[in-house]
């Protein structure tokens, strides 16, 4: 991603006394929140599955969810394609997180 800030982190949260909150949506325990974002070309089989160019620009849209432990309890890209929003979501399962080192 061209750009990556993380837009809650723990001395944040200390410094407001716990007042930050997750933003609407997010799993249930989480504590920081990753974004990023970049602009890039649509590529050859996004060009097939939605009948735009590869010419195009689409604004790809990436959040990352994580506990107080650093797993992640969601990982979810939004791609654009000019109104056009298509989103993939990956939660891990209890036997991916078990395997985590």
């Amino acid at each position: 991603m061209a750009e990556r800030g993380e837009t809650q982190d723990g001395s944040e949260r200390a410094r407001l006394g716990g007042a930050v909150e997750p933003p609407p949506g997010a799993p249930p325990g989480t504590v920081r929140v990753v974004t990023g974002t970049a602009a890039r070309q649509v590529n050859d089989q996004e060009a097939q599955d939605f009948g735009i160019s590869t010419e195009r620009i689409c604004l790809e849209i990436e959040h990352v969810f994580y506990d107080a432990d650093d797993d992640v309890l969601r990982h979810t890209i939004t791609v654009d394609f000019s109104g056009q929003p298509y989103v993939t979501r990956h939660v891990p399962t209890p036997e991916e997180l078990a395997h985590r080192e």
